[in-house]
């Protein structure tokens, strides 16, 4: 007979039901939902917002972004592109440079033949040729800078060898060769600075009646040379050896003379109008009658020199060692000689008017029978100066040092002597 199983409780039943729903909350990740009220308001962000009709016309088409490979794909393609031109224009620089060297070897091969043709050249018979080699040489000058140099000695050999000085009783002529000429143009042209140690030299050269007007020649060694009636009008002899260069006649009219070494040369009847001599050395040059108005002689050696009937009317002689100088008849009008030394010079009937002579040494200076009418000796130290017949009517010598100095038939007529120091001086 089947037995019946026990029928459970109502108790239990209820127990395993409420177990149930534990273990379902247990495992169940979200939270439960909790029950709205039927009242209770409906949340803003639970309320599904109103579908607005948006009209045909003001719909935007959908733009598409491309794949990331695709733009990848494109930057490659612009970075090969850039490398590709970056090859080009480094193979066309290095290409060019490689054509400049190839044309520069070039010149400087044509250049070799040119130099070599013209020193070729100026060894031939012909003048035609000579002078052909000559122009050549210039030529090459003004285009390589770097063969100037072997061109000033080439060319001043050149000039050296065939303007020798005339041997005593042939006709000397009064003017140089044409092909001498040409050299000489060709060396006054050049650029100097571009000689390096290279050096003009003419040492003892015949040039008489040559043109070397505007001429580049500083430090060029021009000792001894003939330069009768030259024209250097212009001229930058800077530096230069003149040392007992005849100059006799010669044009210098603004020339650069500075510094100049001019030692016995002869200068006699030659012009300096507006010349610069600053520094130069003069020392026992003879100048009578040269033309030296309004030339710069600042701090100039003349020791010895003989400028009897020379012009220096309103020129600077500023501190110049004059002394032992010979300056007779010579026209000093309105000249500047502050400073000078012109100790034991003779400027017998030298026209010293309204010069300038502050704190210049006249020491033993023979000034007999010379016009300082209106002249400034401040200071000038004329102890044992010999200024028999001198003209000082309205002359400066407040503070002079007139010890001794013989002022027999002087006119001193206007002439300020205030604190003149005339100790023993004859008058």
């Amino acid at each position: 007979m089947a037995t019946t199983p026990p029928r459970r409780s109502g108790r239990v039943a209820h127990l395993q039901r409420v177990a149930r729903r534990r273990a379902a909350a247990l495992t169940d990740s979200r939270p439960a939902r909790r029950r709205r009220h039927p009242l209770e308001p409906v949340p803003l962000a639970a309320q599904r917002p109103a579908v607005i009709p948006v009209p045909p016309a003001a719909q935007q088409p959908t733009v598409i972004a491309p794949a990331d490979g695709w733009s990848r794909i494109q930057q490659g393609a612009n970075t090969l592109a850039a490398l590709g031109t970056l090859a080009v224009i480094i193979f066309t620089w290095l290409s060019i440079q490689q054509v400049d060297k190839e044309h520069a070897l070039t010149r400087e091969g044509q250049v070799t033949d040119r130099y070599n043709n013209a020193v070729g050249n100026i060894g031939d018979d012909s003048l035609e040729v000579r002078l052909g080699g000559i122009y050549a040489l210039q030529r090459i000058m003004e285009d390589s800078s770097r063969d100037q140099p072997s061109i000033v000695n080439v060319l001043s050999t050149y000039i050296r060898n065939h303007a020798k000085k005339p041997e005593q009783g042939t006709d000397a002529s009064k003017e140089p060769a044409s092909d001498i000429q040409a050299a000489l143009t060709a060396l006054g042209s050049r650029n100097p600075a571009h000689d390096g140690t290279a050096r003009i030299d003419l040492r003892g050269t015949y040039l008489r009646g040559a043109n070397l007007g505007s001429a580049n020649l500083p430090d060029a060694n021009l000792d001894g040379a003939d330069l009768l009636d030259v024209n250097l009008s212009g001229a930058d002899l800077d530096g230069a050896d003149l040392d007992g260069a005849d100059l006799r006649r010669a044009d210098l009219d603004n020339a650069n003379l500075r510094g100049t070494h001019l030692n016995a040369a002869d200068l006699a009847d030659a012009t300096l109008h507006k010349a610069d001599l600053s520094g130069a050395d003069l020392n026992r040059a003879k100048l009578t009658r040269a033309d030296l108005t309004i030339a710069n002689l600042n701090d100039v050696k003349l020791t010895g020199a003989n400028l009897s009937g020379a012009k220096l009317n309103g020129a600077d002689l500023g501190r110049a060692k004059l002394n032992g100088t010979n300056l007779n008849d010579a026209n000093l009008r309105e000249a500047h000689l502050n400073v000078a030394n012109l100790a034991d010079a003779s400027l017998i009937r030298a026209n010293l008017n309204k010069t300038e002579l502050t704190d210049a040494d006249l020491r033993e200076a023979d000034l007999s029978h010379a016009n300082l009418a209106e002249a400034t000796l401040v200071l000038a130290n004329l102890a044992n100066a010999d200024l028999t017949d001198t003209n000082l009517t309205d002359a400066n010598l407040n503070t002079a040092d007139l010890i001794d100095a013989n002022l027999t038939d002087a006119n001193l007529r206007g002439a300020i002597l205030t604190d003149a120091d005339l100790t023993e001086a004859k008058q």
